[in-house]
């Protein structure tokens, strides 16, 4: 079966008269005939009532009618949107990310994207900045959205955001914005960090804090999730320095201090393969816009 056939049985159909349906698809009739005759032979029914006067669809014909309309309808949606692909304006697109970028930046992109490409969806994974690391190198991200890489020679890196660091501490600790004068008051509390295992150059810039400041943290806790942190500090099992966005989230029993006067700040890189070929990831790259230094 040849889609020409279903095409010119559709006019006919619709014509119920073979010289205007062949005019109209600019063939001559007997050209037409012969293929709705083989059309027929080939699914072993009849789909027309003709006689010198007259073309009537069987009930079989009206069934087909409905059927190759539905066909070819499809197969234009397909090639249509076949070329929305090649172009980049339709497909997916994988993206991971750190908890803080959900409550940042990211929504807004998102947002920008779908106002230009309606038809890319994304989908969204929150994982640590290790895990997506391996995901960008293994194929299962197209962008990552993480902090402090490493750089790599086959992945490119954009940084996106940077806001400023913020002291977490228990709702109910002595220290508040009005008496602490200096970092190295916390000497000797515990803190909660983030893992060496999740992003070296991320658990060094939250030592750094305290080395600036003459002493190094003692850490009681580790774990990668902001909200986890949150959670226990507010139980009062220790301290820590989070992105001061993170207050805006958080009913945790916790008080923040933001840390305006210290040069460290939290820092999202976004990371791609320099050879994924994801047209959609293109588009999206462009919506990216550069971080001001």
């Amino acid at each position: 079966m040849e889609l020409r056939q279903l095409k010119y049985f559709l006019v006919l159909a619709e014509e119920l008269h073979f010289h205007r349906a062949a005019d109209k698809l600019f063939i001559v009739q007997p050209a037409l005939s012969k293929q709705i005759k083989l059309l027929e032979e080939e699914l072993g029914i009849s789909l027309l009532k003709r006689d010198k006067r007259n073309v009537k669809l069987t009930e079989a014909g009206k069934y087909f009618k409905t059927e190759a309309k539905a066909i070819l309808d499809q197969l234009e949606l397909v090639k249509s949107h076949t070329r929305l692909v090649q172009e980049g304006q339709k497909g997916e697109i994988r993206i991971g990310y750190v908890g803080s970028c959900i409550h940042t930046f990211l929504p807004d992109m998102l947002s920008d994207l779908h106002e230009a490409h309606p038809y890319i969806l994304t989908y969204l994974n929150e994982m640590t900045s290790s895990a997506q690391l391996e995901a960008i190198q293994n194929g299962e991200l197209d962008i990552a959205f993480l902090r402090n890489p490493f750089p790599s020679p086959n992945l490119n890196h954009q940084p996106v955001f940077r806001e400023s660091f913020a002291l977490v501490l228990p709702e109910n600790h002595p220290l508040n914005e009005n008496n602490l004068e200096d970092i190295h008051q916390l000497a000797n509390e515990e803190f909660i960090l983030p893992t060496r295992s999740d992003g070296e150059l991320y658990y060094r810039l939250q030592l750094s804090i305290c080395e600036d400041h003459g002493f190094s943290p003692k850490i009681a806790h580790e774990t990668v999730h902001g909200h986890t942190v949150l959670n226990l500090v507010g139980h009062g099992l220790g301290i820590t320095f989070l992105p001061t966005s993170f207050q805006k989230v958080t009913n945790a029993a916790v008080k923040f201090i933001e840390l305006k006067d210290i040069p460290q700040r939290a820092e999202i890189t976004a990371v791609w393969n320099k050879e994924n070929p994801n047209p959609s990831l293109k588009k999206f790259l462009n919506h990216i816009k550069p971080l001001k230094i």
